[in-house]
């Protein structure tokens, strides 16, 4: 009898990693149960890497020194007021831990890095199959939510534009019709990058742009050389109402 998907959701949900013979079965039977099973996975990725959070050694230090500094003292009013520090201090480390792991499970990502190869095999190739040779008309609507927009040379080129996610809010993914064929382009509105970074995964390679405001990353085939459309990029992304 094969595991209906309530079923198979609760086994995901008491161990994502389940080897079980029949859960495996069941999580290869379907789209759902796949999308299911992703999705299970890198939340739990997500919280092996907040549970990973390193704590700065020279607190934890100073935690532990503040009872040994307790017993030093007579007056009870002291150790009362000392041992009121070390509560403060330890509900200040549980407080930076708790900001570690809150930022991590909300952004899912722990690097740029992670983002851009999480975010591009989860639909990269989905959005770009969308791409049909026409003009994208809504590009400048679009960007000026976030106060950007885009010169008329990369403007021209986007066939493609809806919004996503990215590390620190939404952003904006492109697909651009280039000389080289159809780019990735990523806008990233929060996210500082290192310019000129590069990233290569699968048979991809992506390059970080670092843009007056936000900051983009584009991404093609290794054969693309998308390093060559950084300073187009770099150059076009102006605040909306600079654009001429």
């Amino acid at each position: 009898m094969s595991m209906d998907f309530s079923e198979f959701k609760r086994l995901l949900g008491a161990d994502p990693r389940n080897r079980d013979p029949a859960f495996l079965q069941a999580r290869d039977s379907s789209p759902e149960f796949r999308d299911a099973a992703a999705q299970a996975d890198r939340l739990e990725g997500s919280l092996e890497r907040a549970l990973a959070l390193e704590v700065p050694a020279e607190l934890l230090d100073q935690i532990r020194d503040i009872p040994r500094a307790a017993a030093l003292h007579d007056d009870q009013g002291a150790v009362r007021a000392t041992w009121r520090r070390f509560a403060m201090a330890a509900g200040l480390l549980i407080a930076i831990g708790a900001a570690g792991v809150t930022w991590r499970m909300n952004s899912g990502w722990e690097s740029v890095e992670d983002y851009v190869i999480d975010h591009y095999q989860h639909d990269g190739a989905a959005v770009l199959a969308r791409a049909d040779g026409h003009l994208a008309e809504n590009v400048s609507p679009m960007l000026a939510e976030f106060g950007a927009d885009v010169a008329p040379e990369l403007a021209g080129l986007v066939n493609v534009i809806k919004q996503c996610p990215t590390p620190d809010g939404k952003g904006i993914h492109m697909i651009l019709n280039t000389e080289q064929g159809l780019v990735t382009l990523i806008y990233m509105p929060k996210t500082p990058v290192t310019d000129g970074e590069q990233i290569s995964f699968d048979d991809s390679e992506a390059v970080l742009v670092q843009l007056q405001s936000g900051s983009a990353v584009i991404i093609g085939s290794r054969v693309q050389r998308v390093s060559d459309l950084h300073s187009l990029v770099q150059a076009s992304f102006v605040a909306a109402a600079e654009k001429t």
